[in-house]
C-alpha cells in the first residue's frame, strides 16, 4: 500500500454532495471516486501509523481495511435513514469482536474539520465497577495520562453519574472517577494538514500524547475479563 501523500481537495465537497442526494444510483456513479479520495488515504493513513499503533498495543487491530468506516450508512437499526455519510473515520483499537469494553483512538474526517480521539468503548456497570478500582489504586497514573492529553490539545467530553461512587480520590478527578462515559478530543478547522499530508506527523504525535490515557483504559479492560470474565 502506498505512503500517505494528502487527500484531494475536493474530497470533502463530493462526500458532501453524495449525502445530499442521497440516492444509490447516485453513489454508484461516484463510488470509486469516493473510494480514491476519501477511502483509500484513510487505509494509507492506518498503514503508515502501524509500527506507532503496535508499540502502544501489539493486540490492536492493525488491518486497514477494518479499521476505516463505510461510506454506505448501515440503517437496520437507525432512527435516521438517510443512507449515506459525509464524515469518514478510522478506529485505532482492538478487535470489537474479541474484546469487550476496550479503549479506542480514533481519527475523523468531514467536511470543515478533522478531530482525533481517545477514550472508554461500550461501558456497563460492570466495567465500571473495574475502571473505578484501577483509578482507585492508580489515580497518580491517570494525572500524568491527563496531563498528557490536555497538553496536546484536547478536551474531554464527559458523562459522569448524578451521585458520587463509593471510593476515595482527589477531589479535582472525582468528575474523571464517576464517568459513565469519557473521551479526550483534539478538533482543529484548519483543513490544510489534511490537503498537504502533514496531518500525518500530528497524528503521529497527538496518538503518541494519548497512548497513556489509552493504557490506564486498557487496565480497566483487561481486569474486567480477569475478574468479571468479560
Amino acid at each position: 500500500m502506498d505512503s500517505f501523500k494528502g487527500f484531494d481537495r475536493d474530497t470533502f465537497l463530493m462526500l458532501a454532495e453524495n449525502k445530499f442526494n442521497d440516492s444509490k444510483p447516485y453513489y454508484e456513479s461516484v463510488k470509486e471516486q469516493l473510494k480514491q479520495k476519501a477511502i483509500v488515504p484513510m487505509r494509507e493513513i492506518c498503514a503508515d501509523l502501524a509500527d506507532l499503533l503496535f508499540e502502544i498495543d501489539n493486540h490492536m487491530n492493525l488491518i486497514p481495511v477494518k479499521m476505516v468506516s463505510r461510506i454506505r450508512r448501515d440503517t437496520r437499526r437507525a432512527k435516521n435513514m438517510n443512507m449515506y455519510r459525509d464524515n469518514i473515520w478510522c478506529m485505532f483499537m482492538r478487535n470489537k469482536y474479541e474484546w469487550t469494553h476496550q479503549p479506542c483512538m480514533w481519527f475523523e474526517i468531514m467536511p470543515g474539520c478533522y478531530s482525533i480521539g481517545v477514550g472508554m468503548f461500550r461501558t456497563d456497570s460492570a466495567f465500571l465497577e473495574c475502571y473505578r478500582e484501577v483509578f482507585r489504586e492508580n489515580s497518580g497514573e491517570f494525572r500524568a495520562a491527563l496531563e498528557g492529553v490536555l497538553s496536546a490539545g484536547a478536551e474531554k467530553d464527559l458523562e459522569r453519574y448524578a451521585k458520587d461512587k463509593p471510593g476515595k480520590v482527589p477531589d479535582d478527578l472525582a468528575d474523571y472517577y464517576n464517568a459513565k462515559n469519557l473521551y479526550f478530543i483534539k478538533s482543529s478547522f484548519d483543513m490544510e494538514p489534511l490537503f498537504d499530508g502533514s496531518v500525518l506527523e500530528e497524528l503521529k504525535n497527538t496518538l503518541s500524547a494519548y497512548a497513556p490515557m489509552y493504557n490506564f483504559f486498557l487496565k480497566a479492560t483487561e481486569k474486567s475479563i480477569t475478574e468479571k470474565g468479560r
